[in-house]
């Protein structure tokens, strides 16, 4: 079993009034490939800590989500749980791809500018 992930993860800048107070989203932001042996599997996602400036200033995780693309459920993020972001029962191809939009709600103004960081950590598992 594999799990490649392709592309880079996107850049989200606040410049304007409206960055604040519309969500962000990076449409096919990536790409995930499954190889799973034609089994059925799980894909659990989590960050691997707080999102914090260098400052200390932090952003809760749950302000991030991931979804697969032209799907309307988000999963948040959180370091605490591993959130289910795909479940197959039976995969009749050697190889699923998954293209992943990423999402920010907005911040409005409670939080300091600066660059926060989200290590997003992917889990694997077979059904």
């Amino acid at each position: 079993m594999s799990l490649d992930i392709i592309g880079t993860p996107p850049d989200f800048n606040y410049n304007t009034i409206s960055d604040y107070e519309t969500p962000k989203i990076a449409n096919n932001a990536i790409r995930i490939d499954v190889d799973t042996k034609k089994t059925g599997y799980q894909i659990y996602i989590r960050s691997d800590g707080p999102i914090k400036t260098s400052s200390g200033q932090s952003i809760p995780e749950s302000k991030f989500g991931i979804r697969i693309h032209n799907t309307i459920q988000v999963v948040p993020l959180s370091s605490t749980n591993d959130a289910l972001l795909i479940s197959l029962d039976k995969n009749d191809k050697d190889v699923e791809s998954y293209y992943l939009d990423f999402i920010v709600s907005p911040l409005y103004y409670d939080y300091d500018p600066g660059s926060y960081i989200v290590n997003i950590l992917f889990t694997l598992t077979k059904n």
